[in-house]
């Protein structure tokens, strides 16, 4: 038996191949990452950048808070924007999940 328990709920998009939501080990969560996609299943959700990091956002807290945790506890992010001049954008939205001490974070852009 593996020494980790694998979380899962139909709060968030459901993995449709060789992944785990999120996994905890003793204390630690350690979650897939999560683009702006309907849970279930329905593709990306409509309204733009906003919604999409919105959504993205609600369902790692969704597995989170199925593991029971909690964004709080989240220690170290990594965020990846096909443009980078968005990240104000992102930020702003990111706050509004997130407070001090905020996580660790790494941003890189990287191409749609």
């Amino acid at each position: 038996m593996p020494p980790f328990e694998v979380i899962l709920t139909d709060s968030a998009p459901v993995p449709s191949s060789g992944y785990s939501q999120a996994l905890r080990w003793g204390d630690m969560i350690v979650t897939s990452g999560y683009l702006g996609t309907h849970p279930d299943g329905s593709g990306v959700v409509k309204g733009g950048f906003e919604a999409e990091v919105r959504q993205a956002l609600d369902n790692i807290k969704a597995v989170l808070e199925a593991g029971g945790s909690s964004m709080a506890n989240v220690v170290r992010v990594n965020v990846s924007l096909t443009d980078v001049n968005r990240f104000a954008d992102m930020d702003a939205i990111y706050r509004e999940y997130f407070s001090d001490p905020y996580p660790t974070r790494n941003t890189i852009g990287v191409k749609e």
